[in-house]
């Protein structure tokens, strides 16, 4: 390990251990080796307090930075662990991000309030979540949060440039000094961004860094949210029973090859993909 860069992401559990290695390991290092990156992989928690048991993992990737190992390094850039990188197109990450910055994407990079309607109520009625849980603004995103609505932007964390010798400070005092559980339901995502925005510390960086592949599926794909739909079955029940299972299958088929097509599609578009919420159909992208 002699490069001043390092890629850092958490997988924890074997389920999610196993998936990283299988899917994104040599993805990722195929970027690595093109731009000077170390790869670190956390599998076990930097935090096994009773405290951090009792909120999501993901407020660990607040403490990457206070690791042994984050002193070698001039920038680590944090990835979540369900991204697959277009490591044939994709740039540096970190270059052009002062190191007093962190880059970061931001999350409601959809510019006119009408399609960002859109594309939340699309992505809430595949949730089958309520009116009421719906964040279509900035400000319900903070006022949800439990958090003071001052800022404009929401840093997206899946995906960070970080310094050590800046940022260490910061990001402990998010993980130590949050504690309401309010905020939890998207991990530390609300306490970090409201954080960051408030240091005045973000540097904003091309959002084909970390396209989220369920908000694309929403935008520009949505066909691909509608439930399965079997033609009516008609005759004995047996037959009946024959043609739902066939019905279900080519339905299956059909929407793998249409998926893979418009996944690849969009992986070809972007630096990244992130695949929150759908981290199988990571394996269905071509040329990873």
């Amino acid at each position: 390990m002699g490069n001043r860069k390092a890629i850092v992401t958490l997988a924890i559990g074997e389920k999610y251990l196993n998936e990283w290695k299988r899917v994104c390991a040599a993805n990722w290092q195929k970027y690595a080796d093109k731009h000077g990156y170390d790869i670190i992989c956390i599998d076990k928690p930097l935090d096994d307090s009773k405290r951090a048991q009792g909120r999501s993992p993901a407020w660990q990737k607040c403490l990457i930075l206070s690791q042994d190992y984050a002193a070698r390094y001039e920038r680590i850039v944090w990835l979540d662990s369900d991204i697959l990188i277009n490591h044939q197109t994709a740039p540096c990450i970190a270059a052009g991000v002062p190191p007093e910055k962190v880059g970061a994407v931001s999350a409601y990079w959809l510019s006119a309030p009408e399609v960002t309607r859109l594309v939340i109520d699309r992505m809430y009625k595949y949730w089958n979540l309520m009116a009421q849980d719906r964040e279509y603004t900035v400000c319900d995103y903070y006022q949800n949060g439990g958090l003071p609505v001052e800022f404009d932007w929401v840093v997206r964390t899946g995906v960070l440039v970080l310094s050590p010798a800046h940022h260490r400070h910061l990001f402990e005092k998010v993980y130590y000094e949050y504690e309401r559980t309010d905020i939890n339901k998207d991990g530390e995502m609300p306490c970090l961004s409201y954080e960051l925005l408030k240091a005045d510390c973000v540097q904003w960086i091309d959002p084909r860094f970390d396209p989220v592949w369920l908000i694309l599926k929403a935008y520009h794909y949505p066909f691909l949210l509608q439930p399965r739909i079997f033609f009516k079955a008609e005759g004995s029940a047996l037959s009946a029973r024959i043609k739902r299972k066939l019905t279900a299958r080519l339905d299956n088929y059909i929407r793998r090859f249409i998926t893979k097509r418009c996944a690849s599609t969009a992986f070809a578009n972007n630096y990244f993909l992130h695949f929150q919420r759908d981290a199988a159909e990571m394996l269905l992208i071509d040329d990873a």
